[in-house]
């Protein structure tokens, strides 16, 4: 018996049998094509990319392998794709970040977000979370609280985030200076050192994407408010942090799959076709529920405005904050 996931995904495979021309249909690819993804292994965006290429593998016959290019911020990965030959066989993973953050932090980066990528899809939007570890006492369960707790407890002031310039980083100061306390943010190079530090107690609290909470936390970490304008489904006791009195918190992360500009319309509607019938299915929904994403529907026209819009914004915002520009 269907559910209604089950439907939806059978349906998007018929349709995207019917919609592929007879002899691409019959093809078989004669080598696996590259998904280049620019942060550590480990963490969402690590499970999320290797989740959907083995629902493309196994039920779309379209083969990927996974590839970290992690230096220099995630700018190698960019800079790489952006070179490659735009034919299909490479693609982009990206946290919005080093789209929407990274030409508001640089002042010399060598790909323009908006011009140098063909977008495929986003797949999904996720807040972040102002994540305590074993270091505060389970008494501390609002947001006042915590603040309170540090303002007693001044050596751990420290607020923990990965990578500078990144939303996280952005989060953390809008905390800081909505509150009018001395939190002092540090940046991490990874997810995993930070996450190191809030269980092992050298790090009282940070602010992190929240479905590394449950992937990477062990059990020991909580979380007191989240970003964005609605309370995560998966943690429905968890407020926002507009419902805590913390104002410019609409910060909304995202994952979106992008190829090399130029890429031909008939390979672009290909691959959007497949990806497209890969989110439909129930394996992609639970991987999503698992991760705490929430599903995304844009077409490439839509996911450059929403780019274009939210590098306006987080430039407002970066100057308004103060994050230091980089070299």
């Amino acid at each position: 018996m269907y559910d209604r996931r089950s439907f939806l995904c059978h349906t998007a495979l018929l349709a995207l049998g019917a919609a592929l021309p007879g002899a691409l249909r019959a093809q078989t690819p004669t080598a696996p094509g590259r998904l280049l993804y620019g942060l550590p292994a480990g963490a969402t965006g690590h499970k999320l990319a290797s989740g959907a290429l083995e629902i493309l593998s196994k039920q779309l016959n379209t083969e990927y392998q996974l590839e970290i290019h992690e230096a220099r911020n995630s700018q190698e990965a960019s800079e790489t794709v952006k070179g490659a030959p735009a034919d299909g066989g490479t693609l982009l993973q990206v946290q919005s970040g080093s789209m929407v953050m990274h030409p508001n932090v640089y002042s010399s980066l060598n790909y323009d977000p908006l011009e140098d990528f063909t977008p495929l899809a986003l797949l999904g939007d996720f807040p972040y979370s102002l994540t305590l570890g074993p270091a505060v006492p389970v008494s501390v369960v609002t947001l006042k609280h915590y603040l309170d707790w540090v303002a007693e407890n001044p050596e751990y002031r420290d607020i923990g985030f990965s990578l500078h310039g990144s939303q996280a980083h952005l989060v953390s100061l809008v905390l800081a200076r909505n509150k009018e306390i001395a939190l002092r943010p540090q940046p991490y190079k990874a997810v995993k050192p930070l996450m190191h530090d809030l269980q092992t107690k050298s790090l009282a609290a940070a602010i992190t994407v929240a479905g590394n909470n449950a992937l990477l936390g062990g059990g020991q970490l909580r979380s007191l408010a989240v970003t964005g304008g609605q309370r995560i489904k998966g943690w429905p006791s968890t407020p926002t942090f507009a419902e805590e009195g913390v104002n410019d918190m609409d910060i909304i992360g995202w994952y979106g799959w992008f190829a090399p500009a130029r890429l031909p319309d008939a390979t672009a509607k290909d691959l959007r076709a497949k990806i497209n019938a890969m989110q439909a299915t129930a394996e992609f929904a639970r991987l999503q529920q698992d991760l705490l994403l929430n599903q995304v529907s844009l077409e490439p026209p839509d996911i450059r405005e929403r780019m274009r819009r939210e590098i306006a914004i987080y430039g407002k915002m970066v100057r308004t904050y103060g994050i230091s520009q980089i070299g």
